[in-house]
């Protein structure tokens, strides 16, 4: 932003005394707003630009330690990590003014969605950007000169609009009434061949091109009929409608292990797995975002039990804080059941402790009975709405039990600055666990909550092995790419009964992700990834449960025994147009399938809120049909300087003509930006598509 002096008040340019809260401690400084940035005096970075910007979460502490009304915590992204800055400030007055600043200053630089804080009009947007900075009114010459900036064209019947001088307001009438979608004008001419739309061709276009259910069908036809037709306007208003989302409905009343579940590893962590800060804003972040299988490692602290990475440099965060996070926003975004996936190292008594505190803390929405006396099959999603569910893997009891080492390798790398502070803790962390055993009993409180999720080591799949319904075994990705190597057919058959996890190894110091396509080719479950870090494995995670509430309807083979014979398709990708992009030259759409085979449009060299392509590219894919869901589909509006992308499994995408939401490469999603496309997909015979399959 070039100029803040019209938004943020002289006070707040100046600074003002806040609190900032961090992991390690609550310290007084002078906050201040100037250039585009949120500044404050601190020996490392300390800004963070409005543009980065991702959430604000305002008058709720994301624990109970601090209770003030007055907390403020300001989400971003800085070098493809998650990043979290908590301030609370010191009176109403300046609170008041912090939030009613920082969303104005939000929403005028709004390009991604950020929660709340959603401008009212989208093209409000680009006129802001578009509009002289200090200028009230505008003249007819200013006016088309600034159409042209954005390749519009003012139409010749709102000259009433150009009578003297516009000002914002009236200019945006202008635009508004400028705008024209000749790329929907053609769809129409090519569904009507230049006859009425009556209401048969409507239906049959809604059914077949569409996929809307014929049940549905006419009643979308009369919500926008005009008379007994559908004119341009009726199509226009049905294709940016949420009658044609590209994200369907599933069934959800399947036993659980038929879902692919959005699940994330070491939950807790907002960077690195090695020095990483633990904190509750981590879970609030991935449950908005739909995840349902979260991760606690659990240890003993002071008094109650404690979440960190063991023998890492991570800070701790309690876990009655986590649970608190997890019951105020698990249900916000999905009512299906999360899964809390623990890890224990703490005494039996710490245990204990936990027990209790999962039972005050989440109270009916905990199981801690079976729906049903003897299940030889786990329970629906739709069965354990508003649920929570917790898993750990009680010790197997062995004779002398070796102590915990503490034998610690220290290996330097480019990344080494942690503090000494750091070293203090983890020496102090190491020293504390050295003179505990391993944990070789398991709390009979906790035990009882192991009712659908009981964790169990991984024995192979002889028969002499009996896993019940509820048990689940967890795996690492080396082990995982073992199995697959080894016994994927047996593991798929393992997945129809049964739920298994894999997680990244443990050296991804980096909090980096391996490819969960592969796990998800064997049919498992829970693919644990670390969503802090934004990688082409989080993207894939993003494609595959998005607007699916966290849970993805595994396809027929990877549910039950199925004879699939591949067959080859014809993917189809009509590349009309987009709307309200980023204003740049040079653009244009390039296809990856499975991130290997790429093709493109042709560069636009001009520049315009809505560039026109209307170029078709076509892929083959050879797949049994219900595995179609494991291909990908990545599109990318792009020049040099911009990527925004939609990405979906080829069995999820949607059919025939839909405007898709656009994410920037940190996936956050462009406000207003989409892409106008017709997606067929066709079988193919001998080469040829068959006829009989054609839309």
């Amino acid at each position: 932003m070039d100029n803040d002096s019209s938004v943020v008040p002289s006070q707040l340019q100046m600074g003002v005394p806040m609190l900032k809260i961090s992991s390690k401690k609550i310290k007084q400084v002078i906050f201040k707003i100037r250039n585009g940035c949120i500044l404050w005096s601190s020996k490392k970075d300390s800004r963070v630009p409005i543009g980065d910007i991702r959430d604000l979460r305002l008058g709720q502490p994301p624990t109970d330690s601090y209770n003030s009304t007055r907390w403020i915590t300001v989400v971003y992204v800085r070098s493809q990590q998650w990043k979290v800055l908590h301030m609370i400030a010191l009176t109403d007055e300046i609170y008041f003014l912090w939030i009613k600043t920082l969303k104005q200053l939000v929403s005028i630089t709004l390009d991604r969605q950020v929660t709340d804080i959603t401008p009212s009009d989208p093209d409000m947007l680009w006129i802001r950007q578009l509009w002289p900075l200090g200028t009230k009114a505008i003249n007819r010459e200013k006016a088309e000169a600034l159409c042209a900036q954005i390749g519009l064209q003012i139409r010749a019947d709102v000259g009433h609009l150009e009578e003297g001088m516009l000002d914002i307001t009236a200019f945006h009438d202008l635009i508004k009434a400028s705008q024209t979608r000749p790329d929907i004008n053609q769809v129409y001419r090519d569904l009507t061949n230049n006859g009425p739309l009556d209401e048969g061709r409507a239906v049959a276009f809604l059914t077949h091109v569409q996929r809307i259910p014929p049940s549905s069908a006419d009643d979308v036809f009369n919500k926008y009929k005009s008379g007994d037709l559908w004119t341009i306007d009726s199509l226009t208003s049905f294709l940016s409608s949420s009658d044609n989302t590209p994200d369907q409905p599933q069934d959800m009343t399947h036993p659980l292990q038929h879902y692919f579940i959005s699940s994330s590893h070491n939950t807790y962590l907002v960077g690195e797995q090695w020095k990483g800060e633990s904190t509750v804003e981590g879970y609030i972040r991935v449950l908005l975002a739909g995840c349902r299988c979260v991760e606690m490692d659990v240890q003993s602290g002071d008094v109650e039990p404690v979440v960190y990475h063991r023998k890492t440099l991570t800070s701790s965060v309690p876990v009655r804080d986590i649970c608190r996070a997890i019951k105020q926003y698990g249900f916000v975004t999905s009512p299906y059941p999360i899964i809390i996936s623990t890890e224990i190292h703490c005494t039996s008594e710490q245990q204990n402790r936990l027990a209790i505190i999962l039972k005050e803390v989440f109270g009916h929405m905990l199981v801690s009975t079976p729906l049903v006396e003897e299940f030889s099959e786990l329970p629906s999603p739709e069965d354990l709405k508003g649920k929570i569910l917790f898993k750990a893997k009680p010790p197997k009891p062995e004779a002398n039990s070796p102590k915990f080492e503490t034998n610690f390798f220290y290996q330097e790398s480019p990344s080494s600055t942690d503090s000494d502070a750091s070293f203090v803790r983890l020496a102090r962390r190491l020293s504390i666990q050295s003179k505990n055993e391993r944990p070789d009993t398991f709390s009979p409180q906790l035990s009882e909550l192991l009712v659908y999720t009981h964790g169990v080591k991984y024995q192979g799949f002889s028969k002499l092995n009996e896993y019940l319904p509820s048990h689940q075994f967890s795996v690492s990705e080396r082990t995982a790419a073992k199995i697959l190597k080894e016994n994927k057919g047996d593991w798929i058959k393992h997945n129809f009964k049964h739920i298994s996890r894999v997680y990244p190894r443990g050296t991804r110091l980096g909090s980096t992700n391996f490819n969960p396509v592969d796990a998800w080719s064997a049919g498992c479950q829970i693919v644990a990834l670390n969503w802090q870090t934004l990688d082409e494995s989080i993207l894939l995670n993003h494609a595959m449960f998005h607007g699916s509430n966290g849970y993805v309807l595994k396809p027929l083979a990877l549910r039950e025994k199925v004879i699939e014979m591949p067959e080859k398709y014809l993917l189809t990708v009509r590349i009309i147009s987009g709307q309200r992009t980023p204003l740049c030259a040079d653009l244009y759409v390039g296809a990856i399938l499975n991130g290997k085979i790429s093709k493109r449009t042709r560069a636009l060299s001009q520049v315009t809120l809505n560039p026109l392509w209307d170029e078709t590219l076509t892929f083959e894919i050879i797949s049994a049909p219900s595995l179609l869901m494991l291909n990908f589909l990545h599109l990318e509006v792009r020049n040099k300087a911009l990527q925004a992308q939609w990405m979906r499994p080829v069995g999820l995408a949607p059919r025939g003509y839909h405007h898709l939401p656009l994410y920037d490469s940190l996936l956050s999603r462009f406000v207003f930006a989409t892409l106008f496309v017709e997606i067929t997909l066709e079988k193919m015979q001998d080469g040829l598509v068959d006829v009989r399959n054609h839309v």
